[in-house]
Order: C-alpha cells, then structure tokens, then sequence
C-alpha cells in the first residue's frame, strides 16, 4: 500500500485507534499507530509501529489490520492480519517478547466494547504453536493466543476461521467476542469450562510441545473461571 495513504493517528482527532496511540506495552516500549485507507466496505486500514526508549522506532509495523465502528455490537471490531514476531529497530533484529506480545493484545482488546469482537492472525510463523495446537483440537481458548485474548477480555467464545475460500478471507484467524451482559459471560462460561476440562482430560494425546504450551493456559483458565463463576473443585454439575 503506497505510504502516502497513511498518516499518523494524531491528525485523525475523533478516530478510535487515538486511544491506545502511545500506549506502554512494556519497559519503555510504547505504540504509535497510523491509519490508512477505507476498505471496501468501509473499514480503516491501520498499522502499529514498535518504539523502544532505548534503540528507537522499528523499521515496519509489529501488525496491521483494519478496525470497524458501527451502530450494533456486532459492527465493532478490531481485526489482526498480519502480526511480526521479529522486528529490526535502527537496523537491529529484535525479538518480540512474549509479554509484550500480550500486552499488544490487551491493548487492541481495549477497543473492543461489549458485543464486539477480536479477530487474530495465526497464519503467521509468530504463530505457529496456536496453529499446530488448533489442529491437534486444543480449545482456542488454551493455545497461546486464544489466552491471550481472553485475558484482553475478547475470549467470551471463539470462532475459528480455518479455512480461507480462496485467499477470500485472508489468513486464519481467531474471533474471539467481549460478552454482551454479564448473563452471557455465565453461560458461555460454563460451556468453555467443560470444554477445558474435556480437553485436560484427554491433552496427553497432543504433542510434548502442544502439551508443555497449552496444558498450563488450560488450568489457569479452569481456575480463573471456576473462581468467576463461583463454580467448585471437583467434577462440573
């Protein structure tokens, strides 16, 4: 996309993406953001740039993707197409950590109001465990990035979007949703613990490296649920 169509979030004053321009995703690491062109169907294309305090800004965007505003819940989102696990900053190559990989996350989560929904990239190589362990049928939820996005508070429920009709649909992607009321985060609670617990129940069938990653995502996630859903140890009712 040619780089005259972009400019930065700071000329754009009512634009979402103002919101989390700036924001800390670690030690001195912060985000800028520019905007780019309307999609076809009127989305923003935006992209988000690395800057470090101490090396400065990296040479391309960390990712890019489009977001969209509308009048129904349903019509909020914020999409990943393309997430760079390793970047060069003033011609060094720099490695993502896992900590600010989640904090970006959580932070594009942010912009999501309740209804909405997160939609994630995990073609990319960054992503290649997720995508090993959706096909060895890990619940979203327990892969790298599903519990990523669920602790942004974008992991209601998934949907995953495996197959593109073509190249249609760009890369796979996790859609994960912010609940629309607190009667909804209960009872999509409730199916995603028994998922989990299923899953726990028969992880050893995975890979060692499936295992070593997901197994932990899961019990954490057993236990944050079943402390938010006031639901006991012991087997589910």
């Amino acid at each position: 996309m040619r780089s005259d169509l972009w400019q930065r979030v700071e000329a754009l004053p009512d634009h979402p993406l103002r919101a989390i321009n700036g924001a800390v995703v670690g030690n001195g690491v912060r985000l800028r953001i520019e905007v780019g062109p309307k999609s076809k169907v009127g989305s923003d294309y935006y992209r988000i740039f690395i800057v470090a305090d101490s090396m400065g800004e990296s040479d391309e965007a960390v990712c890019g993707g489009l977001i969209n505003r509308g009048a129904f819940p349903g019509f909020n989102w914020v999409e990943v197409t393309d997430f760079q696990g390793r970047l060069t900053i003033a011609g060094e190559a720099v490695q993502i950590p896992e900590g600010i990989d989640g904090n970006i996350v959580k932070t594009l989560g942010r912009l999501v109001p309740a209804g909405g929904h997160l939609m994630m990239e995990y073609d990319s190589a960054h992503r290649a465990l997720t995508a090993k362990s959706l096909s060895q049928r890990v619940p979203p939820v327990a892969t790298p990035l599903g519990g990523m996005m669920f602790a942004a508070n974008c992991g209601t429920w998934f949907t995953d979007w495996y197959i593109s009709e073509g190249g249609r649909e760009g890369p796979r992607k996790l859609q994960g949703f912010r609940a629309v009321d607190a009667e909804h985060a209960t009872r999509r609670g409730l199916e995603m613990l028994a998922g989990l617990e299923a899953f726990l129940g028969r992880a050893k069938d995975c890979d060692w490296d499936v295992q070593a990653a997901c197994i932990p995502i899961a019990q954490a996630t057993v236990t944050n649920l079943r402390a938010r859903l006031d639901v006991p140890d012991g087997p589910m009712p």
